[in-house]
């Protein structure tokens, strides 16, 4: 009897600590609205007010924002290292 691969449950995608600053850096970088970030990742304003505040975006939301992030040369500042003036970038 052929035995079935058991189901493998993985915890939530580790999102950065301080994602609700990293999205506020984001939003400066890229120079656009809050309201104009929501329609380009297809969420309400409110949604949008929410991540800012704490609540982590779901997987799909949350690959759009990186999409997004992409598009525009800025995936560092969303999900990149810790902030990178801190890095040595002597090597």
């Amino acid at each position: 009897m052929a035995r079935k691969n058991p189901v493998l449950l993985t915890s939530r995608p580790a999102f950065p600590s301080d994602f609700p600053t990293r999205l506020e850096r984001f939003k400066e970088a890229s120079g656009l609205t809050w309201r104009v970030l929501a329609r380009a990742v297809y969420v309400s304003p409110r949604r949008v007010h929410y991540w800012r505040h704490g609540t982590l975006p779901d997987a799909v939301h949350f690959y759009q924002l990186l999409t997004l992030a992409e598009q525009l040369g800025l995936r560092d500042v969303l999900v990149g290292d810790d902030d990178p003036e801190e890095r040595d970038d002597s090597e």
